[in-house]
């Protein structure tokens, strides 16, 4: 949602089908650290709501990562800058 305000506001948010509070929270917590790196990159003046999705307890940190960057390109959110490394995860071991 457009705002008159500088900057972007951001809340994250989770619900019973994400699972027991432990899991709500854990979905949480790896929502917000992903959106911590694309926060220097968001277009100013918007508030947004991110909801999880009982998806989320299945989904890898670059499946996450890449949902959530795809959303922010096709809402027009996110500048076009060369500040991260290509989506690949080539030579990260977990």
């Amino acid at each position: 949602m457009p705002q008159e305000q500088p900057g972007v506001k951001i809340g994250v948010a989770a619900g019973r089908s994400v699972g027991g509070a432990v899991k709500r929270n854990r979905a949480k917590r790896r929502l917000r650290a992903i959106l911590d790196e694309f926060v220097p990159q968001l277009q100013p003046g918007y508030d947004l709501i991110v909801m999880a999705r009982e998806a989320i307890t299945r989904a890898s940190y670059f499946e996450l990562r890449a949902a959530i960057k795809d959303v922010l390109i096709k809402a027009q959110l996110l500048k076009e800058t060369n500040e991260f490394p290509s989506d690949t995860n080539a030579g990260i071991s977990t």
